[in-house]
């Protein structure tokens, strides 16, 4: 039995040794062990004398570090309230006669981000127009006077910048700025014209600022570190528990007088050093115990004697102790990872820490892709409903269960927001911010009715949203809310929204229906304006039989071939339909026939200013009838350049000649030759002056005779097809078709039943 003991210790020692981590953890702690022994007992004796005769000369160079530390941190500080003082944003800012410009405010709020980001030793920073008494912050953002702005009890820093153009103080905070300003901050003027007009006030990170000047984690420790500013001030100071205030003043006092050495308080021989920073005027004060420092030296040696034994036998446990219990997990997870290619791998754990590192680090990625992609699926969802892609109830049931399972199936509202005048909103707004200024549109919606709703917004692209909303508890007034939201909409962002709603609360199964009709009551911004909130039981319209067959009469009349006429026809047109006597999608139906008469049938015209159907629809009707008056009024002065031009002329004659000769096979040479100028001559100038070819032009004009003679005649088709220079029938026909897209007879019959309608 005794021989076997020897024999199962040397086969355990053998099996413990064999693993990589249990060497590893011998071989470090042996030669640890050694230089803890070697520095404890020799640290007490080489210091004891080097204590006492240079014990002076490391404190006054750790204050110079310390000085030197926090005067780059605070030079660098002064470098970007320079360069911010002569930013053209943050003049712009100070001399702009208006209170608020929200491109100016954003451009000076993005560069304050940025340097926040980037300096850690800057807290925030405000910019103060001494004139207007306003502020831009980060990150408090823009407030028009000290009135509002939580942290403005410093400007009368101005007085002190009136003689110096920078200043580093300590000030006292309000409470509703402790975690927006500091206590120390650096003041830089803005001068223009020799006069202050504006301040940077630089707040510096305290925490990054002094974090040199570290407290002894010793409770008995007898040294500390403070700054005094140049009215003696003290501006920050080290916690020591045995340096009271009264020993604190005793100190000032004596360093004030000179005396840094053998400074004798209650039995202590304190040992004091001071610099004095010629860039902040501040003065670095260090003082230390000099029995104290000795005391822990002797400490010191003696702990390191004990912890030295204690740690060689509590690390050949821990040996022991870690193989067989603690790293039994590690072994498992080795075995999970284990490649049977790659040996090394199998032999050691090196690799293991990385490897569950890559796992949750995947794992997370993988957590926030998956809510991100779920809150893409509510939104499709959403509009495929708006679309009509869901269709089947039961797939809506089950999608809505994957989605919305927080929420009910019933008493669901719903809105459709669009954006007010949305040509102007494009133009004044970059593509680069649409999407920001769309989600703040989204966040302020969402904050106001977060409160009584559950609230999910769906971007369905251009100019809407769609908001679905489910009541939580307590009594609300949706509209009111509303009321809120667009106010503040307007106020923050800059322009007005407005909101179609359906009139009642509905099941899931009935979205689709509800969102048809808040996008029908949305309608109404056509006669109501911007900014409204406009419900279904409200679109109800009794629409005037004479109005329409006025309104229909003067469209058909709208021609850009006239501008002068139809700018009139224009005018009476908005008028009609100003008295809200028809529905507005009738209104739209009329008012798109005069949008593609005036806009697609010109191609001539400049298209910068160009609008389509759903741009009108975000449009009120004043503001639609300037803009079709504009396009007409800048044809009418087109016509009055081109009616001096000798080639218009020209041009005019041409179209002269082949109105008298509609029934006579005349080509281009006729044509040009009846006004004296080459076939490539007349081509060329006709095409430039009337943006379309001589032969495009003359069949026109035959197809409209037609037309003529097809409505207001009886005569046949062939002898129409001879009256306007066919010889064939069939020609006529299918030159007719590819005119008006439909055969002469067909156009015969639809125009009769229209007279017939009409009577």
């Amino acid at each position: 039995m005794s021989k076997l003991l020897p024999i199962r210790f040397k086969q355990m020692l053998r099996k413990n040794l064999s693993d990589t981590q249990t060497r590893l953890l011998l071989i470090l702690m042996i030669p640890v062990l050694f230089i803890i022994l070697t520095v404890g007992f020799s640290s007490y004796y080489t210091s004891k004398e080097i204590l006492q005769q240079e014990i002076n000369e490391p404190q006054s160079q750790i204050l110079q570090m310390n000085m030197h530390y926090i005067d780059e941190y605070i030079e660098e500080s002064d470098k970007i309230a320079v360069k911010l003082a002569l930013d053209n944003n943050i003049f712009r800012f100070i001399t702009n006669p208006t209170t608020f410009s929200y491109p100016n405010i954003k451009e000076i709020y993005d560069k304050l981000t940025t340097i926040t980001q980037n300096a850690s030793y800057v807290q925030s920073i405000y910019i103060y127009n001494t004139n207007k008494d306003s502020f831009v912050a980060i990150p408090q953002g823009y407030s028009s006077s000290s009135a509002t702005f939580n942290d403005a009890g410093w400007t009368d820093v101005v007085k002190e910048l009136q003689d110096q153009p920078m200043v580093v103080k300590y000030r006292d905070l309000p409470d509703g700025a402790r975690y927006k300003g500091s206590n120390i901050t650096l003041f830089r003027k803005i001068s223009i014209k020799g006069e202050v007009q504006g301040v940077v006030a630089i707040n510096l990170n305290e925490s990054e600022l002094f974090a040199k000047l570290k407290s002894s984690t010793d409770p008995n420790s007898n040294s500390m570190q403070y700054i005094l500013d140049p009215n003696n001030t003290i501006l920050y100071k080290t916690s020591n528990r045995n340096f009271d205030a009264e020993t604190i003043d005793f100190i000032n006092h004596e360093v004030r007088e000179g005396n840094l050495t053998n400074i004798r308080y209650n039995d202590k021989v304190l040992l004091a050093n001071q610099t004095e920073s010629e860039f902040t005027g501040w003065k670095y004060v260090s003082v230390v115990s000099q029995e104290s420092i000795l005391a822990k030296s002797k400490t010191i040696r003696d702990v390191v004697f004990v912890v030295s034994l204690i740690a060689l036998i509590i690390g050949a446990i821990a040996i022991f102790f870690i193989h067989s219990i603690e790293l039994k997990p590690i072994r498992r997870l080795k075995k999970l990872f284990e490649v049977e290619s790659d040996q090394p791998y199998q032999r050691d754990l090196l690799h293991l820490e990385h490897i569950i590192d890559d796992l949750v680090s995947d794992h997370a990625q993988l957590e926030s892709l998956i809510r991100k992609m779920k809150q893409e699926a509510k939104s499709k969802f959403i509009y495929d409903i708006y679309i009509g892609k869901v269709m089947a109830a039961s797939e809506l049931r089950e999608k809505w269960q994957t989605y919305f399972s927080d929420w009910k199936k019933d008493n669901l509202q719903v809105l459709m927001v669009s954006i007010d005048h949305y040509p102007d909103w494009k133009e004044n707004v970059t593509s680069n911010y649409r999407s920001v200024v769309k989600a703040g549109m989204v966040n302020i919606l969402t904050e106001v009715l977060g409160s009584h709703y559950e609230v999910e917004a769906v971007d369905i692209g251009k100019e809407k949203l769609i908001i679905l909303l489910q009541h939580k508890e307590g009594k609300i007034h949706l509209e009111n809310h509303l009321k809120i939201a667009l106010t503040n909409i307007e106020n923050i962002l800059g322009y007005s929204v407005s909101v179609g709603m359906h009139d009642g609360k509905v099941p899931v199964q009935e979205i689709k229906t509800a969102l048809n009709l808040a996008e029908l009551a949305l309608q109404y911004r056509l006669f109501d304006g911007y900014s409204t909130i406009n419900r279904v039981s409200e679109t109800e319209t009794a629409e005037d039989k004479a109005d329409i067959a006025e309104m229909d009469r003067l469209v058909k009349a709208i021609s850009m071939e006239e501008p002068v006429q139809s700018i009139e026809n224009v005018t009476r047109f908005f008028d009609i339909l100003a008295k809200r006597t028809i529905s507005p999608d009738l209104s739209f139906y009329f008012i798109e026939q005069i949008r593609k008469e005036i806009f697609t049938r010109n191609k001539e015209m400049a298209s910068s200013d160009f609008v389509t159907l759903e741009d009108i629809r975000t449009m009120h009707v004043e503001d639609i009838a300037k803009v079709f008056k504009g396009r007409i009024s800048e044809k009418i002065e087109n016509i009055q350049k081109l009616h001096h031009s000798k080639r218009y002329i020209k041009c005019r004659k041409m179209i002269q000649y082949m109105s008298m000769h509609l029934s006579e096979p005349i080509g281009i040479p006729e044509i040009a030759e009846s006004v004296g100028i080459s076939v490539s001559l007349a081509s060329q100038w006709f095409k430039e002056e009337m943006n379309d070819t001589i032969y495009g032009y003359f069949t026109r004009l035959k197809m409209e005779r037609a037309q003529e003679l097809l409505t207001r005649s009886n005569m046949k088709i062939a002898d129409i097809a001879l009256e306007v220079g066919y010889q064939h029938e069939n020609s006529f026909i299918r030159k007719f078709r590819e005119y008006k897209e439909m055969t002469p007879g067909k156009y015969r019959r639809l125009n009769a039943m229209v007279d017939d309608n009409e009577q």
